[in-house]
Order: C-alpha cells, then sequence, then structure tokens
C-alpha cells in the first residue's frame, strides 16, 4: 500500500489535446493530481480502466467510449505499476460477484489463461456443434426435398442427359436390393455425359452418375458400391446436417465477432449458405458414415462390397496420376472437363478415396459375411450400361 508516495504525472482532461503536467500523490485508496492551476482528488476505484505503459501506468476515468475520457498517467518503475494495479484490481473485485469472477481471470497468468480460454472454447465449441446434428431431427423430410429439387434443376441444366432403357434397368434393380426397406426417401439415378469418373446424390433422393464411372467401370459390383454409399449420404440427411452445421457456424462466428445481427446480414449470409449448401462436400465424418452405411446395406443383402473398395483404389490412382487408362487423350479430356465444371461437379462429388478411408473399408469389409458376387442384370445388359453417353442412339436398348 502506498502512503503519501509521489509521482511524476500528467492529465489529459477529455476536451483539449495537451494535457496538463504534474504531480500525483498517492495514499491508500486516494489518488490526488495537482497542476500549476488544477487540483483533482479521486479514489483509485472510481477509474474504470487500468493499462501498463513503457513509462508506467496509464488509468482511464470514463467507461462510456461516445466521448473522450479523462485520463491520468503516472510515471512510475514496473514494480510500482504492478502494485497500483494490484490496488485497483482488489477494488474492482470487491464491487460485485460478477466484477470479482472477471478480474480474477485477468490477474491469472497470461499462459495459463490462454490454455484455459482454449479448453473452453473447445469444450463449448464441442456441445454447440453436438447440439446442431439434435436440431436436425426437427427439420422435416419436405425441406430435403425442396433443397434437393432446386438444384436438381441446375444440374439437369449443366449436363446433357443420356439414360437409356438398359442403364434404367440396371438402377432400378440396383435401388430394389439396396434402399433400406423402412426408407422414407423416394430414389431415382440419372446418367449425364461427362467423362468425369464420379457421382453424387441430391437431398430429394435424386442421384447422378456420370458416364465416365460406368465407362470405366471393372463390374456391376463396383457401380452398386458406389450407388450404396450415395444412397448413404440420403438416408443419413448428410445434405440437411451440412445446412445446419453451416448457418450454425456462421451464426457463431457472428455472434463471438459481432457483425450485423442488426442489419439482418446474419440471414443474408444464411440465405446465401441454403442457396449453395448442397455444392459442398462432405465432411471426412459424414463420408466415413456413408461407407459404413453402405457396407451394412450390401451385405444385408448378401452383395459383395469389394466393389467399392475397388473403386476408390482406382480413384486414388486417378488423384495420383496413376491411372491405368491407355488412351491418354481420353484422361486428358477429362481433366479439361473437370476444370471447367470443378465449381459443381468437385463440390457434389464424393471426396476422394485416401489410404486411410480404404483401411477401413478394408477392416469394414472383413467383418462379418462376406457377401456374394451378384449380377443385377445380364451381362448384354450391363455391356449396354457402361457403353451410356458413347453411343447414345445404339445403346437404347430391351
Amino acid at each position: 500500500m502506498f502512503q503519501n508516495q509521489t509521482f511524476t504525472s500528467r492529465y489529459f482532461n477529455g476536451v483539449s489535446a495537451v494535457p496538463e503536467e504534474g504531480t500525483v500523490l498517492v495514499h491508500g485508496q486516494t489518488i490526488q493530481f495537482t497542476s500549476f492551476d488544477t487540483h483533482h482528488k479521486l479514489t483509485i476505484s472510481q477509474f474504470a480502466e487500468f493499462s501498463r505503459t513503457h513509462k508506467g501506468c496509464k488509468l482511464i476515468l470514463l467507461p462510456d467510449e461516445r466521448k473522450e475520457s479523462p485520463i491520468l498517467e503516472i510515471f512510475c518503475t514496473k514494480e510500482e505499476t504492478k502494485l497500483l494495479e494490484k490496488i485497483w484490481i482488489q477494488n474492482k473485485k470487491s464491487q460485485s460477484h460478477a466484477s470479482a469472477l472477471f478480474y480474477s481471470i485477468r490477474e491469472m497468468n497470461p499462459i495459463v489463461l490462454g490454455i484455459l480460454s482454449l479448453l473452453i472454447v473447445t469444450i463449448v465449441g464441442f456441445f454447440y456443434f453436438k447440439g446442431l446434428e439434435f436440431v436436425t431431427n426437427f427439420i422435416p423430410l419436405s425441406m430435403d426435398k425442396s433443397l434437393g429439387d432446386s438444384v436438381q434443376l441446375k444440374m439437369e441444366a449443366q449436363f446433357q442427359k443420356c439414360d437409356t432403357k438398359a442403364t434404367d434397368r440396371f438402377f432400378s434393380e440396383a435401388l430394389k436390393k439396396i434402399v433400406p426397406k423402412d426408407s422414407k426417401h423416394k430414389f431415382e439415378v440419372s446418367v449425364l455425359s461427362s467423362t468425369i469418373p464420379n457421382a453424387f446424390a441430391l437431398s430429394n433422393g435424386k442421384i447422378y452418375f456420370f458416364s465416365g464411372l460406368l465407362n470405366d467401370a471393372d463390374s456391376q459390383e463396383e457401380v452398386i458400391g458406389v450407388l450404396a454409399h450415395e444412397i448413404a449420404h440420403v438416408e443419413k440427411r448428410h445434405h440437411m446436417r451440412n445446412l445446419v452445421k453451416a448457418g450454425g457456424t456462421s451464426l457463431a462466428i457472428s455472434l463471438v465477432v459481432g457483425p450485423g445481427l442488426g442489419n439482418m446480414e446474419f440471414l443474408e449470409t444464411f440465405t446465401e449458405i441454403g442457396s449453395t449448401i448442397l455444392v459442398l462436400k462432405f465432411s471426412r465424418d459424414f463420408e466415413t458414415e456413408a461407407d459404413k452405411s453402405s457396407i451394412e446395406y450390401l451385405k444385408s443383402q448378401n452383395i459383395s462390397a469389394d466393389g467399392l473398395l475397388r473403386f476408390f483404389k482406382r480413384m486414388e490412382k486417378l488423384e495420383n496420376g496413376e491411372s491405368e487408362s491407355e488412351d491418354k487423350d481420353e484422361v486428358s479430356n477429362a481433366k479439361d472437363e473437370k476444370s471447367t465444371t470443378n465449381q459443381i461437379t468437385d463440390f457434389l462429388s464424393t471426396h476422394p478415396a485416401t489410404i486411410e478411408r480404404m483401411k477401413t473399408l478394408e477392416s469394414l469389409i472383413q467383418k462379418g459375411k462376406k457377401g456374394t458376387i451378384k449380377k443385377v442384370v445380364s451381362d448384354s445388359t450391363w455391356k449396354e450400361v457402361q457403353t451410356a453417353c458413347l453411343d447414345f442412339k445404339n445403346s437404347d436398348s430391351k
């Protein structure tokens, strides 16, 4: 505690930019500033803020930022600054329970405080996003359909459909075998003319296969495996869960950072998210969940899941530039086409396979019954499915 200790000081009155030079007498809880023609006597608890400076400390009188506050600068040593700050904090802590908590945190070691803050943010964030998952249960399935319908129109305007009787028959039979009996979704598959070897599903149950995947597929089981994976995305409502997570994240950022809830900027952001959410890639967790569910669907029908694993292995080779395709021009054209349409297809498509993901798939496939290789259509029909979009007129078989 200071007893009649004097320090060199200067006082800004909040009106003039020129400070008054003088001295400060500190006695207990009282601070008395004296200059040539000014005398101010204040208690240390009256100051709203205390901050350290390279020459001592600075005390701000008013918390109201709408006008300039009187400021008292005291020139003293670091040890004296620490003692003044301690006195100021003790006074603030005695004002209320909330103040006691706030200023106790302020006294903590910055490193400890940083670690504690990170821990709290992590815990709160975990339960926050878990809560967002729960919110999806209250959203009706009709919303999934509406979202999917809006994107379906854009997709079919962007790409040429080349469905045939062969592709219709193949996917119709495959859906009968794979879709869970208790499913509340209505599924439909179409083929789009594109050399990109991929597939994706919309939230309304519409599934698209690019003809490149059918043309390059080694077997029916490979396409069936991919179909099961896309069905799982719809069944698990990954599109809507993505929307809720994205909207919840936007809200959290708005609340933390503080931009424009008053002028409805958040609602505008949420609207933009809603219009584009179906072109966002699924998270790793969603992909893993779809992998696991697709294998369950296949095994429940005693269908081998090896085809899905073969597809991912082939995708990994393409990602690494190790495609076994002998037609280099065709691969080049596929890459060119992908670059021009990646704003839609890259986001809508399934994540590229990773080594870790394939290991998980292998582990899941080995557990339980293996399943047998089943053909959903005859070899002749399958050959026509594989030529989808290559010879549109001739592929329309019975």
